[in-house]
C-alpha cells in the first residue's frame, strides 16, 4: 500500500493548519504594504505630472527654485545633525557610543 507523502504545499492546500493561517496573514500584510507604496509613488507620479504640465502651459510663470546654502551653514547643520557641536568638551568615538 502507498501512501502519499505531503508536504508544505499540501498543508497549504488544504488551508486547514494553523501554518496556513499565519501565512495567509503575512501575505495580505505584505499586498497591503505594496500597495500603500505603490499608491504613494503614483500621489508622487501625480504630482510631477501637475508641476510640469503648468510649466508646459505657463513657461513665464515663475518656478519654485532650490534655496541656496553656504559651506558654513552645511557643515553647522551636520555638526547639529552628528552631534559634533563645538560648544563642550570634545567627546571620543568610544564616549559617543557608549555614553
Amino acid at each position: 500500500m502507498a501512501t502519499k507523502k505531503t508536504d508544505a504545499r499540501d498543508q497549504l492546500d488544504a488551508g486547514s493548519s494553523a501554518t496556513s493561517t499565519e501565512i495567509n496573514t503575512l501575505v495580505v500584510k505584505s499586498l497591503t504594504n505594496l500597495e500603500e507604496k505603490v499608491e504613494a509613488i503614483d500621489w508622487k507620479l501625480w504630482e510631477i505630472y501637475n508641476i510640469i504640465k503648468s510649466y508646459v502651459e505657463n513657461p513665464s510663470a515663475p518656478q519654485p527654485s532650490q534655496p541656496s546654502a553656504n559651506a558654513t551653514d552645511v557643515a553647522q547643520e551636520l555638526a547639529k545633525l552628528l552631534g559634533n557641536s563645538d560648544s563642550g568638551e570634545k567627546k571620543s568615538v568610544v564616549k559617543k557610543l557608549f555614553g
